[in-house]
Protein backbone atom coordinates (compact mmCIF):
# COMPACT_ATOMS: atom_id res chain seq x y z
CA UNK A 1 0.00 0.00 0.00
CA UNK A 2 1.31 3.50 -0.58
CA UNK A 3 1.27 6.45 1.84
CA UNK A 4 2.05 10.01 0.64
CA UNK A 5 3.58 13.03 2.51
CA UNK A 6 3.63 16.63 1.57
CA UNK A 7 6.23 18.80 2.38
CA UNK A 8 6.20 22.42 2.27
CA UNK A 9 9.19 24.88 3.20
CA UNK A 10 8.72 28.85 3.19
CA UNK A 11 11.19 31.44 4.09
CA UNK A 12 10.07 32.52 7.79
CA UNK A 13 8.11 35.52 5.70
CA UNK A 14 5.85 32.92 4.08
CA UNK A 15 7.70 33.48 0.71
CA UNK A 16 8.25 30.37 -1.12
CA UNK A 17 11.16 28.70 -2.15
CA UNK A 18 12.86 27.88 -5.47
CA UNK A 19 14.00 24.47 -7.11
CA UNK A 20 15.01 22.95 -10.21
CA UNK A 21 15.65 20.27 -12.48
CA UNK A 22 18.82 18.72 -12.64
CA UNK A 23 18.23 15.74 -14.91
CA UNK A 24 20.26 13.23 -13.86
CA UNK A 25 23.80 14.90 -13.08
CA UNK A 26 23.12 14.81 -9.59
CA UNK A 27 21.66 11.24 -7.36
CA UNK A 28 17.95 12.92 -7.94
CA UNK A 29 16.13 15.27 -10.34
CA UNK A 30 15.16 18.07 -8.67
CA UNK A 31 16.98 20.23 -6.56
CA UNK A 32 15.34 22.59 -3.83
CA UNK A 33 17.32 25.86 -3.32
CA UNK A 34 17.85 27.40 -0.16
CA UNK A 35 19.95 30.31 1.43
CA UNK A 36 22.40 29.84 4.60
CA UNK A 37 21.91 32.49 7.57
CA UNK A 38 17.98 32.11 7.01
CA UNK A 39 15.08 30.73 8.78
CA UNK A 40 12.37 29.14 7.17
CA UNK A 41 8.82 27.46 7.60
CA UNK A 42 8.28 23.85 7.43
CA UNK A 43 4.88 22.38 7.36
CA UNK A 44 3.90 18.71 6.88
CA UNK A 45 1.19 17.21 6.01
CA UNK A 46 -0.12 13.32 6.29
CA UNK A 47 -2.96 11.02 7.02
CA UNK A 48 -1.35 9.67 9.78
CA UNK A 49 -0.56 11.22 13.04
CA UNK A 50 3.07 11.97 14.45
CA UNK A 51 4.55 9.65 17.05
CA UNK A 52 6.21 12.81 18.90
CA UNK A 53 6.24 16.72 18.52
CA UNK A 54 9.74 16.59 16.60
CA UNK A 55 11.01 15.79 13.63
CA UNK A 56 14.49 15.85 12.99
CA UNK A 57 16.59 17.65 10.20
CA UNK A 58 19.91 17.20 9.68
CA UNK A 59 19.96 15.50 13.10
CA UNK A 60 18.40 18.62 15.11
CA UNK A 61 14.95 18.16 16.37
CA UNK A 62 12.65 20.76 15.24
CA UNK A 63 9.23 21.14 17.27
CA UNK A 64 6.14 20.52 14.83
CA UNK A 65 3.18 22.03 16.37
CA UNK A 66 -0.51 20.58 14.47
CA UNK A 67 -2.50 22.96 12.82
CA UNK A 68 -6.04 22.99 10.88
CA UNK A 69 -5.60 21.83 7.41
CA UNK A 70 -6.57 24.57 4.82
CA UNK A 71 -9.84 25.24 3.57
CA UNK A 72 -8.50 23.98 -0.19
CA UNK A 73 -6.56 20.60 1.02
CA UNK A 74 -7.98 17.49 2.24
CA UNK A 75 -9.74 17.79 5.31
CA UNK A 76 -8.72 14.57 6.31
CA UNK A 77 -4.42 15.47 6.45
CA UNK A 78 -2.96 16.25 9.52
CA UNK A 79 -0.83 19.38 9.50
CA UNK A 80 1.89 19.91 11.34
CA UNK A 81 4.49 23.33 11.31
CA UNK A 82 7.38 24.08 12.39
CA UNK A 83 10.66 26.40 11.95
CA UNK A 84 14.27 25.83 11.15
CA UNK A 85 17.59 27.58 10.60
CA UNK A 86 20.38 27.41 8.03
CA UNK A 87 22.72 29.36 10.47
CA UNK A 88 24.96 26.42 10.79
CA UNK A 89 25.02 25.63 7.04
CA UNK A 90 28.08 26.21 4.44
CA UNK A 91 27.37 27.06 1.10
CA UNK A 92 27.24 24.40 -1.28
CA UNK A 93 30.45 23.96 -3.35
CA UNK A 94 29.71 24.60 -6.95
CA UNK A 95 28.37 21.30 -9.21
CA UNK A 96 28.02 19.67 -5.92
CA UNK A 97 24.74 19.19 -4.14
CA UNK A 98 23.62 18.84 -0.31
CA UNK A 99 21.20 16.94 1.35
CA UNK A 100 18.57 17.84 3.88
CA UNK A 101 17.89 14.31 5.91
CA UNK A 102 14.72 14.23 7.83
CA UNK A 103 13.55 11.92 10.05
CA UNK A 104 9.56 12.01 10.37
CA UNK A 105 8.07 10.59 13.38
CA UNK A 106 5.29 8.52 11.63
CA UNK A 107 3.89 5.18 12.64
CA UNK A 108 7.38 3.45 11.37
CA UNK A 109 9.60 6.36 11.00
CA UNK A 110 10.21 7.94 7.51
CA UNK A 111 13.48 8.91 6.77
CA UNK A 112 13.95 11.42 3.60
CA UNK A 113 16.52 12.35 2.05
CA UNK A 114 15.97 15.50 0.15
CA UNK A 115 18.51 16.83 -2.63
CA UNK A 116 19.42 21.01 -2.22
CA UNK A 117 21.53 23.55 -2.73
CA UNK A 118 22.96 26.08 -0.35
CA UNK A 119 23.55 29.72 -1.34
CA UNK A 120 25.55 32.69 0.30
CA UNK A 121 22.88 35.45 0.96
CA UNK A 122 24.30 37.44 -1.48
CA UNK A 123 23.44 35.15 -4.35
CA UNK A 124 19.98 35.22 -3.40
CA UNK A 125 18.91 36.13 -6.61
CA UNK A 126 20.57 32.43 -7.65
CA UNK A 127 18.57 30.88 -5.01
CA UNK A 128 15.19 32.22 -6.70
CA UNK A 129 15.71 31.24 -10.42
CA UNK A 130 13.96 28.33 -10.81
CA UNK A 131 10.52 26.90 -10.48
CA UNK A 132 8.59 28.41 -7.48
CA UNK A 133 7.49 25.29 -4.96
CA UNK A 134 4.40 24.57 -3.92
CA UNK A 135 5.34 21.58 -2.03
CA UNK A 136 7.06 18.03 -2.36
CA UNK A 137 5.23 15.10 -2.76
CA UNK A 138 6.49 11.63 -1.16
CA UNK A 139 5.49 8.80 -1.27
CA UNK A 140 6.27 5.60 0.82
CA UNK A 141 5.07 2.29 1.58
CA UNK A 142 5.33 0.11 4.87
CA UNK A 143 7.51 -2.80 4.69
CA UNK A 144 7.39 -6.18 7.03
CA UNK A 145 11.24 -6.67 8.19
CA UNK A 146 13.29 -8.49 10.38
CA UNK A 147 13.43 -6.23 13.13
CA UNK A 148 9.50 -4.96 12.42
CA UNK A 149 7.94 -3.18 9.57
CA UNK A 150 9.33 0.00 8.30
CA UNK A 151 8.82 3.07 5.82
CA UNK A 152 10.37 2.87 2.19
CA UNK A 153 10.62 5.89 0.49
CA UNK A 154 8.99 5.02 -3.42
CA UNK A 155 9.40 8.75 -4.66
CA UNK A 156 10.12 11.97 -4.18
CA UNK A 157 8.57 14.91 -6.35
CA UNK A 158 8.71 18.67 -6.67
CA UNK A 159 5.52 20.42 -7.73
CA UNK A 160 5.43 23.90 -8.89
CA UNK A 161 3.27 26.53 -7.60
CA UNK A 162 1.05 27.69 -10.69
CA UNK A 163 0.30 31.28 -10.89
Amino acid sequence: MSNVVYIEITEEDSSPISYKEDGGRFDETQTIKLCVDTKYNIRVACKEELKTQDMLLNGEAIYMEQKSPSADSDPNLKVYEGRFNTDKIQKTKKDKRDVIALQIPLEYSLIVALQCKYYTVKKKKSAEWGEVLKNIVINYRVEEGIEGNHSVVTSIKCRKLKP
